[in-house]
């Protein structure tokens, strides 16, 4: 329709003036921009719906009737001085929530140039602030004449002739009395819940975001105007961006979800009837990866990790981890690249990476220097953490050297990246879950050297994990047997399109349960939304410190309490440490999840009792050291046992020993290996503690088979 400003103003200018002037009452323009909120004026005025399809075939040519009705309010209202002339100047209209416009970046093409659209998607890259000419003051150095001109297309050079008939010179720019906005160039790629075929490669569309105080991370919903800028000089050839001033981070995948869920009340009487079920956890989590067969222990902790512990808050606003950290360590072909890329899929939010391809700013953040179209700077690059905040990053191959270590730990622990680089100072979120799967260095498990000391990741990063599973391909004929038959019966489901008994769904007392229930089934139990008293909550902006969430019972407290203090007591006097805090945490974490996954209003005893038994399986296979029979809470974690401890010391004191009663000062490691059999250390140990503290450099070989203290 072709747009006509006269009687734009005719139609609607009373309204608009009504409307702006309730607006700047309630003092709705900030760092002078007038958001104009396209939804919530056909609420007031629903007889004006036309003004929609006005402004969103003509958006560029509305601003400025909708400016000059913004400034008679606001002078109606306030009155009209030097200063409040010189403000008005500066102001800009930005359009949120219009109707009818919606589009997938994908199907933002030529057909929508200069027409106002919306969509959503992730920002993968975004550059630093800057600041853009977007009022320019046009001076006359022939007649003085002064006049104002908006600037809508970055790529035209501005320009403007005097108005004066007398004159029509061409008039300069005074960029001192000029106005100015900040500009921030993102590229936005389309979510993967988005595309029409979730395997094919995700289509982006660069962004250029008016008056941006910086958004480097996250989903976001964009309002803007399809333009177009020409790529080659010689060919009429355009990239097609937008321009935006109103982006907001959209609402996560699961609030979205969540929403869904409790407007469905069928489908929330048949999640309450599965939560019923005594052991609906166990059936759901072997389901949630049905490709693979067996290790149920692991498949549950992998599903609870999604359901995810309760959202908790300090009285500083900062918030207690509720997610779980879980490391697989397994012989090839076990199938943990299977179960991380299921998992990956699982939720929009989840991310994959594989540390052979990535790098350490690629897990979490980079910052790099790129060209840009507003210059060459510093940009922003979202890593796999953060593109999962409030999902699970799964991490394969993860053997981790000190660049990347530095990177990781703080995600883990923190949940956050923080950037400063390049003059870009910011904090990324990353309140993601992280599932990591690797395998022992020589390939596979040696049954006689501990599971830590197998892989290559140093205790500090080893210790953010509150499960470790060691998944070890040992031959056994009739679990081989009934791994083959799996394996065949999944082959042939595929081929046939007839999925029944492996990968088909399932019937739970006449339900039937499939991958889509089972999702829904983990939103509703990760938001509480079977806490009636949260559908309220989340039926409008979700403030997850008012959501409703199970407490520990007293009988759920007392129980991991006296297992922690049980398990410290072990360690009193001259005994390995078993257990620390972060196993507490853990603990507590993993009982919440599990009453949650029960749809249950409380974390009782029988939840603490299954958190308590997981954690103890995965230090008993991890953390048990055979030559004392206790657990060892540094052997776990990658650490020297304190029995191994022990023996050095003693190693080290023989050393010092037989040195100072040696002629030549050097202790002969025949010696020592005769004196250490006294104290039940075998010529072994004594071979592997040499190279240990030659390794550390607490002892020196100066020739063969002779040692001394350094």
């Amino acid at each position: 329709m072709e747009f006509d400003e006269e009687v734009f103003l005719t139609l609607y200018g009373d309204k608009l003036k009504k409307y702006m002037k309730d607006q700047i009452s309630q003092k709705m323009v900030k760092n002078n921009v007038f958001e104009f909120d396209i939804g919530e004026f056909l609420k007031n005025y629903s007889d004006s719906c036309d003004i929609n399809d006005q402004i969103i075939e003509n958006p560029k040519l509305v601003e400025d009737p909708l400016l000059y009705v913004f400034k008679e309010s606001y002078i109606d209202l306030f009155g009209e001085d030097e200063h409040v002339k010189k403000e008005l100047e500066k102001t800009q209209i930005a359009f949120k929530n219009p109707l009818g416009c919606d589009k997938k970046i994908d199907e933002i093409t030529s057909s929508e140039m200069n027409r106002l659209v919306k969509f959503e998607g992730n920002i993968i890259k975004a550059a630093k602030v800057c600041a853009l000419l977007k009022k320019a003051c046009f001076v006359c150095r022939a007649c003085g004449e002064i006049s104002y001109k908006t600037i809508h297309d970055y790529f035209e050079q501005p320009r403007s002739y005097c108005k004066n008939q007398n004159c029509r010179s061409e008039m300069s720019i005074d960029y001192d009395s000029s106005a100015y906005v900040n500009i921030q160039e993102l590229e936005i790629q389309q979510p993967i819940d988005l595309m029409r075929n979730p395997d094919d490669p995700p289509r982006s569309i660069r962004v250029f975001l008016e008056n941006s105080d910086g958004i480097y991370s996250g989903r976001v919903d964009v309002v803007g105007t399809v333009m177009k800028k020409l790529t080659r000089p010689n060919m009429p050839v355009f990239e097609i961006y937008a321009k935006s001033n109103h982006v907001k981070l959209g609402e996560s995948f699961q609030k979205i979800e969540v929403k869904d869920i409790i407007n469905n009340y069928d489908l929330i009487n048949t999640l309450d009837e599965l939560g019923k079920k005594e052991n609906i956890i166990d059936i759901l989590s072997n389901y949630l990866i049905p490709q693979i067969k067996g290790y149920d222990l692991v498949k549950k902790a992998i599903f609870l990790q999604q359901v995810k512990a309760c959202t908790k808050f300090l009285p500083d606003g900062s918030e207690l981890r509720k997610d779980s950290h879980i490391l697989l360590i397994t012989d090839p072909g076990i199938g943990k690249s299977t179960m991380l890329r299921k998992i990956s899929r699982l939720f929009p939010q989840n991310s994959y990476a594989s540390v052979t391809t990535a790098t350490g700013g690629g897990l979490t953040a980079n910052v790099v220097r790129e060209a840009t179209e507003i210059g060459d700077g510093w940009v922003v690059k979202p890593g796999v953490f953060v593109r999962a905040n409030e999902g699970t990053a799964c991490i394969d191959e993860l053997t981790v050297d000190k660049n990347v270590m530095k990177y990781i730990l703080e995600a883990m622990e923190s949940q956050t990246i923080h950037v400063n680089k390049g003059g870009i100072n910011v904090k990324l979120p990353a309140r993601c879950a992280v599932l990591a799967a690797c395998n022992p260095k020589r390939g596979r498990f040696d049954r006689n050297m501990g599971v830590v000391e197998q892989i290559g990741i140093p205790a500090p990063l080893l210790s953010r994990f509150d499960l470790i599973f060691p998944l070890k391909d040992s031959p056994d004929r009739r679990r081989d047997a009934e791994i083959a038959e799996h394996i065949l019966d999944t082959h042939v489901e595929t081929a046939t399109k007839n999925y029944s008994k492996v990968l088909g769904s399932i019937k739970v007392d006449g339900i039937t349960v499939d991958e889509n229930l089972i999702k829904n089934y983990i939103i509703y139990a990760r938001t509480c939304a079977y806490f009636d008293e949260n559908h309220h909550l989340y039926a409008g902006e979700v403030d997850e410190r008012k959501i409703k969430s199970p407490p520990l019972s007293k009988g759920a407290k007392k129980l991991i309490r006296e297992y922690y203090v049980d398990m410290r007591k072990l360690g009193e006097g001259n005994n390995p440490v078993p257990v620390t805090a972060r196993q507490l945490e853990a603990a507590i974490r993993i009982s919440e999840m599990h009453a949650k996954a029960r749809l249950s209003r409380e974390v009782e005893e029988k939840d603490a009792k299954i958190a308590i038994d997981i954690i103890e399986e995965c230090l008993r296979q991890v953390a048990y050291d055979p030559e004392t029979g206790k657990f060892d809470i540094d052997k776990g974690m990658g650490e020297i046992p304190k029995s191994k401890v022990d023996k050095m010391d003693k190693i080290v004191d023989i050393i010092r020993e037989l040195s100072v009663l040696s002629s030549n000062g050097l202790a002969d490691e025949c010696d020592i290996v005769e004196k250490a059999s006294e104290f039940q250390i075998s010529e072994k140990d004594v071979s592997d503690m040499l190279s240990k503290l030659k390794k550390s450099a607490d002892v020196f070989s100066p020739k063969y088979g002779y040692y001394r203290l350094t």
